[in-house]
């Protein structure tokens, strides 16, 4: 029963041709419906007469050596005093942890590492409601946009954006709120 339920899997998975998302191109509209907000929320910002400077962040992980060799050169030519921040590191939740508070540069940010690579970079100021189409737009084959914050221009200081908790004081406020199984138990 075990090994015919084990074949039967492989065959749904091969019939259905099972890939990984973050593989191959994807088209700015796909980008933006995946990125859109549930139906029927209301933004509050999106009318915003402000402008906004965003950070985007990429999953790069399926980027193809020489798209990524293309990104960091182009990320050279952007920046005027120095390149790419590249951080050598494994998948750990202390290298993501170190990436994710590390503020986006014009130049981006880039974290080599097994699952997933990462990469950040600051956009160009903009209205808030335009802000996503111009991530998407930065996405390259093998390349996926799964995050991004703004801050408005007006109100950052000497052009870096305001601080906040680091990634791991999030993470241990979520920890708080998530009640543990043995608390469940009666």
């Amino acid at each position: 029963m075990g090994r015919t339920m084990i074949a039967a899997l492989i065959a749904m998975g091969m019939l259905t041709g099972c890939t990984d998302w973050r593989e191959g191109s994807e088209t700015v509209e796909a980008c933006l419906k995946r990125l859109a907000p549930k139906k029927d929320v209301v933004d509050p910002l999106h009318n915003s007469p402000h402008q906004w400077v965003p950070s985007y962040t990429y999953d790069v992980t399926k980027l193809a050596p020489e798209a990524l060799r293309s990104l960091i050169k182009v990320s050279q030519t952007k920046g005027q005093t120095e390149g790419i921040t590249v951080l050598e590191g494994s998948s750990s939740q202390k290298a993501r942890d170190d990436f994710h508070d590390r503020p986006a540069t014009k130049e981006g940010l880039l974290l080599i590492a097994d699952d997933p690579a990462l990469y950040k970079v600051r956009g160009r100021p903009g209205l808030y409601r335009e802000l996503i189409r111009q991530g998407c737009d930065g996405q390259r084959a093998g390349m996926r946009l799964i995050n991004w914050s703004a801050a408005r221009a007006d109100l950052m200081v000497d052009d870096k954006f305001p601080s906040g908790p680091t990634a791991a004081e999030i993470r241990a406020v979520q920890e708080l709120d998530r009640p543990k199984i043995k608390d469940l138990i009666p």
